[in-house]
């Protein structure tokens, strides 16, 4: 008990929020990819998976070949030199972006950056995230799901933020 508040007091004095509780983590692997975090965060990551394995073979090519762990880990980001993609599960972002197929989605976008990196093309920053996004749309249009609209998402220039999503 003395720990947890004196951890809340020191995250208070240096401006950070009340740390979160631990929550009990899994590592897994499936279909060749390591998921790591709760029970619900990995049950949800294989769906998301099987949906882009059943209805997009050539984006599930993309997203074998680059994506090589799934990780509750906050902020989301991909690191485009090990393939390990970080992200919070949608949590902390409004429920139209939590759905199964937005999900899926961001692992197709974050899978074509490793892409076009390791293709030395350009992979982040405006161009980037523009070519992303349409690779990502290409995915929503397959299975029938709301496309992004790309100039307007670009306009934010979200890549650009802090944020936790």
């Amino acid at each position: 008990m003395k720990n947890k508040i004196l951890i809340g007091l020191a995250a208070s004095v240096i401006g950070c929020s009340t740390p979160r509780p631990a929550v009990p983590t899994q590592v897994i692997q499936y279909r060749g990819i390591v998921i790591e975090g709760f029970p619900a965060y990995t049950q949800n990551t294989i769906q998301a998976l099987d949906l882009i394995y059943y209805r997009d073979q050539g984006n599930w090519s993309i997203v074998q070949n680059n994506i090589t762990a799934i990780r509750f880990n906050p902020p989301s980001r991909i690191d485009v030199y090990t393939g390990v993609f970080d992200t919070d599960a949608n949590i902390t972002t409004s429920t139209q972006y939590q759905p199964l197929p937005w999900v899926a989605g961001e692992i197709v976008h974050d899978a074509w950056h490793r892409e076009y990196f390791r293709r030395g093309e350009a992979y982040n920053g405006l161009q980037g995230e523009k070519k992303c996004l349409e690779r990502q749309n290409e995915f929503f249009r397959k299975i029938e799901f709301t496309p992004v609209n790309v100039e307007r998402a670009l306009q934010t220039r979200y890549w650009e933020t802090q944020r936790n999503w």
